[in-house]
């Protein structure tokens, strides 16, 4: 069993976390607002899903133990990155925006795609989630877009003329309880090619979570990803 700690408890996926039955996976210690950081001799992972502005938090805890960490979380930015890098010198620390299997296959499948369509074809990424996100456009939809070139353009309005060569559109969809869609539609002339992914059960989270925990756990320090642990 590994022990682990959980970092932004009372969210949505802390919560989920608490509430699965994982055989491998122990959780003794959690962490929200307020509490005191400082972690149990036992813990080996933390396990992370709170905010970018929680992060400052999230140092204070790991300075404590030599735990290693795996952070779900999204809307990062170059601070909290630099982190990541910081702890890594130290710990081993697994970062993904998406914690979803398919979704790292559906970055393969990007890479391929626009590797054979080039620029002959128009790139547009719509991305769908619940009413309660925060960032926009998603940590997903940004990280599919990390091996496409051309520049971002978020949504249109107005006489916004002719579509430029190169761009690359971005539209996020707020509404609801959705888990989270993302739509790469690749448009050329005469045909179209749609590269999709829906997550329909928010445990899929979770369960690449702890799967990132038990591949994380014995691992030398430095930082690693989804690529990592599926390749």
């Amino acid at each position: 069993m590994i022990p682990v700690a959980v970092f932004g408890a009372m969210g949505r996926m802390g919560k989920l976390i608490q509430s699965g039955s994982f055989s491998d996976v122990k959780i003794v210690q959690t962490f929200d607002q307020g509490d005191e950081l400082v972690l149990k001799p036992e813990v080996r992972v933390v396990v992370d899903f709170s905010l970018p502005v929680a992060w400052h938090s999230l140092d204070l805890l790991l300075k404590t133990g030599d735990a290693a960490l795996v952070s779900g979380t999204t809307g990062i930015g170059e601070d909290e990155r630099a982190l990541l890098n910081k702890w890594a010198l130290n710990s081993p620390v697994f970062y993904s925006s998406n914690m979803s299997i398919g979704i790292h296959v559906m970055k393969k499948l990007l890479v391929q795609a626009e590797k054979i369509l080039g620029d002959s074809f128009d790139i547009e990424l719509i991305e769908f989630h619940h009413n309660r996100k925060i960032d926009s456009p998603s940590g997903t939809a940004l990280s599919l877009l990390d091996g496409i070139p051309g520049r971002r353009v978020h949504g249109r309005e107005g006489a916004s003329g002719p579509r430029a060569h190169g761009e690359v559109g971005v539209h996020s969809v707020r509404g609801g309880d959705v888990a989270g869609e993302h739509h790469i539609h690749f448009l050329g002339q005469g045909e179209r090619l749609v590269i999709s992914h829906a997550a329909t059960d928010r445990r899929i989270f979770a369960q690449g979570a702890l799967r990132a925990v038990e591949f994380i756990a014995d691992m030398d320090p430095g930082l690693y990803g989804m690529e990592d642990m599926l390749g």
